[in-house]
């Protein structure tokens, strides 16, 4: 595992975040978190590779964090938004995918929400990057200091 700040130019990262947190960005209604069976929880999401197909016209915004991850092979990536609740959620235990592959969240604005990676909490920071075996279980959060939580997740060779 390894922590990045300040992954991105403030520039670069200034474009990103302000396109994803902009209200002409779409969001859709995700019924689960982790799991079809845990309906107690929902997020929006939006899709921008998976299938081996580009998603959205908006994975070109993408370019300057693929760049700089090396990416020889996307498999998914996608924009999380995570709604505050009055108490901190932690989701269920998941894995991106069971095969061995990289993962990457690159956090977009900074809250008091995260991800665990083992027993190991790492705090939303916009600009902030986690570098991780995705293949291995991990959890999110929402928050609740913010309006919501936003990342980007993605998985690649």
């Amino acid at each position: 595992m390894k922590i990045i700040d300040n992954f991105l130019p403030q520039e670069e990262f200034n474009k990103i975040q302000n396109i994803i947190m902009g209200e002409q960005f779409n969001y859709f209604y995700k019924n689960y978190v982790t799991s079809p069976e845990d309906t107690d929880y929902f997020y929006f999401a939006h899709e921008l590779y998976k299938d081996n197909v580009p998603q959205s016209d908006y994975i070109n915004l993408l370019q300057p964090l693929f760049t700089k991850l090396k990416i020889l092979s996307l498999i998914r990536a996608k924009v999380n938004c995570f709604p505050r609740t009055e108490k901190l959620i932690k989701y269920g235990k998941h894995v991106d995918k069971t095969f061995k592959h990289k993962g990457a969240i690159f956090y977009i604005n900074t809250c008091n929400g995260g991800t665990y990676v083992k027993d190991k909490f790492i705090k939303s920071v916009a600009n902030r990057m986690l570098l991780f075996d995705s293949s291995k279980a991990h959890q999110s959060t929402n928050c609740t200091d913010e309006k919501c939580r936003f990342n980007i997740n993605i998985n690649y060779f």
